[in-house]
């Protein structure tokens, strides 16, 4: 066993990867067709990014002379989960193109889901998070810049090459509490103002001129305003 491999099969334990070769189908010219196999539950590469990654493997594995190796990435993502960035923080792979390819990959993922189970819980520690971190109202607290998740890790085999792949998700901004999406709330307060306009200017047309200062034009306004479903500060 050369050093390379035996590094290469410590390394993919330590990240606690299972080699189950499955599905390993002939392909076109007779090629087996990279497979994966994820060794347990939880938040995970989406289907679409794993494709790519099997395809990064497909087309570099002929010019890899090991038959095992093992990559680790570190990916930066956004509260909306947006990839902001994507990184190798451990390769056994020298093959800049397959790394270019699989760096490619990840940073097109969208991980909205991961996101997502980060926001029923509380404090973030290792990837895993307290009940105590629930507010007293029984909202999840908000989750802060630094929060980690360690991704399902996958193992790709293609053309006898054996890849392990495991991502860690950096999440690098802070999620807010509120359920409702930021974009919703800009949508509504422009539909508000466009109401507050139609308001005035059909309030304007019954109403005015009066001789009470205005009462009954703004008294008008605010009931539109309301029937709208917006607040009369809109």
């Amino acid at each position: 066993m050369t050093t390379k491999l035996a590094a290469s099969l410590a390394l993919a334990l330590g990240l606690g990867l299972v080699f189950t070769q499955v599905g390993c189908g002939s392909g076109p010219m007779g090629n087996p067709r990279p497979s994966l196999h994820a060794s347990a539950d939880g938040p995970s590469v989406p289907a679409a990014t794993v494709a790519q990654l099997r395809d990064c493997a497909e087309h570099g594995a002929a010019r890899l002379t090991d038959t095992h190796y093992a990559i680790v990435f570190d990916v930066d993502v956004t509260a909306d989960g947006q990839v902001d960035k994507a990184k190798i923080r451990e390769s056994l792979i020298n093959d800049r193109e397959i790394i270019s390819c699989m760096v490619d990959a990840l940073h097109g993922m969208s991980l909205p889901g991961v996101i997502a189970t980060l926001r029923p819980s509380g404090p973030i520690s290792g990837g895993r998070v307290s009940p105590e971190g629930r507010d007293p109202m029984g909202h999840p607290a908000a989750v802060v810049a630094g929060a980690v998740v360690n991704l399902v890790p996958i193992v790709l085999v293609a053309g006898g090459v054996t890849i392990p792949v495991a991502v860690t998700v950096h999440v690098v901004s802070e999620i807010p509490t509120s359920t409702r999406d930021t974009t919703d709330e800009e949508r509504e307060k422009k539909r508000c103002k466009k109401v507050k306009q139609e308001c005035i200017e059909y309030c304007s047309d019954t109403t005015l001129p009066t001789p009470d200062f205005g009462w009954k034009f703004q008294k008008c306004k605010n009931d539109c305003l309301e029937r709208q479903g917006c607040p009369r500060d809109s």
